[in-house]
């Protein structure tokens, strides 16, 4: 039996490789593969439709959510509203209430005139529940993302247990609805805060 060697050149293995370079791929510096965030393995999400519409994206092998795409509604709607948790709004709030404060209680003195203090009484009304409302809001974010659950239980829950308390005792209701509407004010005044930076910052990307 004949060996390789005795064989014809065109069976022979080259001695100089002829391949040539691949092209540089559309992918280069990306990679298609993520790691869970549950079971931390390797792997590609899967997309979940409805009715050719995205709605999330799912790990293969524990089902835990990894990504989630938002309708255009959804979407216009995180532009007044941040997940970003800091307590400056609530330390800055408060500041202007003490501040109300320490003008009142230096008109009560007659260090200053008496109508620095009835417009120190109405800042301090107004301000005080908002920072409230404020100090409120994050607390609960905060533990929503500490247990690594949804916020939207427990705002739900909040509201379940303000509807049966309403029930239970008449006298707190007025006291309830002016609570939510306390935190509808503080949501509708840092929904349009965001919006404008949001805005400001697709400006000047632009």
């Amino acid at each position: 039996m004949s060996s390789f060697s005795s064989q014809s050149p065109r069976l022979r293995l080259a001695t100089k490789n002829h391949q040539t370079e691949p092209s540089k791929s559309v992918f280069a510096g990306h990679h298609a593969t993520v790691n869970c965030l549950e079971c931390n393995r390797t792997m590609v999400p899967r997309v979940v439709t409805y009715y050719g519409q995205p709605l999330r994206s799912i790990c293969p092998f524990c089902g835990a959510t990894f990504a989630k795409f938002p309708s255009g509604l959804q979407r216009f709607l995180q532009r007044f509203h941040t997940r970003t948790l800091s307590f400056t709004v609530f330390f800055r709030l408060l500041i202007i209430v003490l501040g109300f404060a320490v003008i009142g209680s230096l008109s009560s003195l007659e260090v200053l005139p008496r109508s620095l203090g009835r417009l120190a009484i109405f800042g301090t009304i107004i301000f005080a529940p908002l920072a409230l409302a404020e100090l409120i809001f994050q607390c609960i974010e905060r533990l929503a993302v500490k247990f690594s659950h949804e916020s939207n239980y427990y705002w739900a829950a909040i509201v379940l247990l303000a509807i049966i308390l309403a029930n239970q005792v008449h006298d707190v209701t007025g006291y309830i609805v002016m609570f939510f509407l306390v935190m509808l004010i503080r949501g509708l005044i840092s929904g349009l805060a965001q919006f404008r930076n949001t805005s400001s910052k697709t400006y000047l990307n632009n």
